[in-house]
C-alpha cells in the first residue's frame, strides 16, 4: 500500500507538471503536421504519416521520460519533503519503486493519448482503424520503462538533475546504437578495443529492438515470441536498474 500511495502521489504531481502538457501538445501538433506533409510528399503518403508520427511519439516519449525521471528525487530533496517521507515507516526501496511506478503510469497515459490521436488521424485518412499502432506504441512503452529506471538510477548517484539527464540521454543514444558495436568486436581491431566494445555491448540496453515501427510499416509481421522476449528483457533490465538504484539510495546520507 505504501508503494502505491507514493506512486499515486507521484503520478498526480507529474500530471500537474506544465512541462508534460507542453510536450503532449507539441506532440499532437507535430502528428497533425505530418499528415499535411504526407499528402505533399512523393510516394505513399500513409507510410510517411505513420513513419513521422511514430518517430514523433517515440521522441517525445523519451524527452518526457528524461525530463520527469531525473527530477523525481531532486525535487523531493529540493523541497525537503523526502525527510518527512523517510521519517515515516517507509523503506527506501518502497520510495524508489513507488516513484518509478508513478512515473510509469504517467508515461503510459501520455503514450495512450498519443496512440489514440494517431489512430483517429489514420482513421480520418484511411477510413479504417489501423490497429498496428497499438503493438508499436506498446513496445515503445517497454523502452520508456528502461529509460525511466535509468533516470532514477542516475538520480540516485548524482545530485544535479542536468547531469542525471545527460547520463540518461546518453544511455538512450548508446542503447539505440548497440548494433554498431558489433563492428568493433571483429578480429581486425585491437584486442583492447574488442574487449571494450564487447563490454559495452553486454552492459548497455539494446533499445534498438523496441522500435519496430519501420518493420510494421512495411507490412512485416512479428511473431508473438518477439513481443514476449521484449517484455522479459525490459522487465529484467528495469529490475536490475531499480535494484542498483535502491542499493545506492540506501547508502545516501541526507543532511
Amino acid at each position: 500500500m505504501k508503494v502505491f500511495a507514493i506512486a499515486l502521489n507521484t503520478s498526480r504531481e507529474a500530471i500537474r507538471n506544465k512541462v508534460l502538457y507542453s510536450i503532449l501538445l507539441f506532440a499532437f501538433i507535430v502528428t497533425g503536421i505530418s499528415a499535411a506533409f504526407g499528402w505533399a510528399s512523393i510516394g505513399d503518403p500513409i507510410k510517411f504519416v505513420k513513419d513521422f508520427s511514430f518517430f514523433s511519439i517515440s521522441l517525445f516519449g523519451v524527452i518526457t521520460t528524461v525530463v520527469l525521471g531525473v527530477n523525481l528525487l531532486s525535487k523531493e530533496l529540493g523541497k525537503r519533503t523526502i525527510y518527512n517521507i523517510l521519517s515515516k515507516p517507509v523503506a527506501r526501496w518502497q520510495f524508489i519503486v513507488g516513484k518509478f511506478l508513478g512515473l510509469l503510469s504517467t508515461l503510459a497515459t501520455m503514450m495512450a493519448l498519443m496512440a489514440g490521436a494517431l489512430l483517429v488521424l489514420l482513421y480520418l485518412i484511411e477510413g479504417r482503424m489501423d490497429w498496428q499502432v497499438l503493438p508499436v506504441v506498446a513496445v515503445m512503452m517497454l523502452e520508456l520503462a528502461i529509460l525511466a529506471a535509468a533516470a532514477i538510477f542516475f538520480s540516485s548517484i548524482v545530485v544535479t538533475p542536468a547531469l542525471a539527464g545527460l547520463f540518461t540521454a546518453a544511455t538512450f543514444i548508446a542503447g539505440r546504437s548497440t548494433p554498431a558495436l558489433t563492428y568493433f568486436i571483429s578480429p581486425e581491431h585491437p584486442p583492447a578495443l574488442r574487449h571494450l566494445a564487447r563490454l559495452f555491448y553486454v552492459v548497455l540496453p539494446h533499445l534498438n529492438q523496441f522500435y519496430i515501427a519501420d518493420r510494421l510499416a512495411y507490412g512485416m509481421q512479428l511473431p508473438p515470441l518477439y513481443y514476449l522476449h521484449a517484455l522479459i528483457y525490459a522487465a529484467a533490465y528495469t529490475g536490475l536498474l531499480l535494484i542498483a538504484g535502491t542499493a545506492i539510495f540506501q547508502r545516501r546520507e541526507f543532511a
